[in-house]
């Protein structure tokens, strides 16, 4: 009964949560050819992720990695580049990260996997 309650409340969390996360005051615009601000890889980890920035904008970034929950699990500042995360302390399961501006604007978001 437990396992059924915990998943039905992980169902509802990521379909509202995640569409909220999602949205920014400063959208980027919607084209089908858009491309990603940042890109996660491996996708699913193991030991570590690399978040590498696409564009080459010269701006600085920053990553708050959340757990399926919505628990604040990690903040990364002053991303720019490449950036390795070690996984160590992180469990099995789903993330979502926020790529965010210095100044808290939201950039976009995504999710990844940790197995172990």
């Amino acid at each position: 009964m437990l396992k059924n309650s915990t998943l039905i409340l992980f169902i509802l969390l990521c379909t509202l949560s995640i569409p909220a996360w999602s949205q920014s005051k400063t959208a980027l615009p919607e084209t089908e050819g858009a491309s990603k601000v940042v890109k996660a890889y491996p996708n699913p980890a193991t030991s570590k992720i690399y978040f590498e920035i696409q564009r080459n904008n010269d701006k600085v970034y920053e990553i708050i990695v959340y757990n399926f929950l919505g628990k604040k699990v990690d903040h990364i500042k002053n991303l720019s580049g490449r950036t390795e995360v070690a996984l160590d302390n992180y469990y099995s399961g789903l993330y979502i990260f926020q790529l965010r501006e210095k100044n808290g604007t939201l950039v976009e978001s995504g999710k990844f996997n940790v197995v172990k």
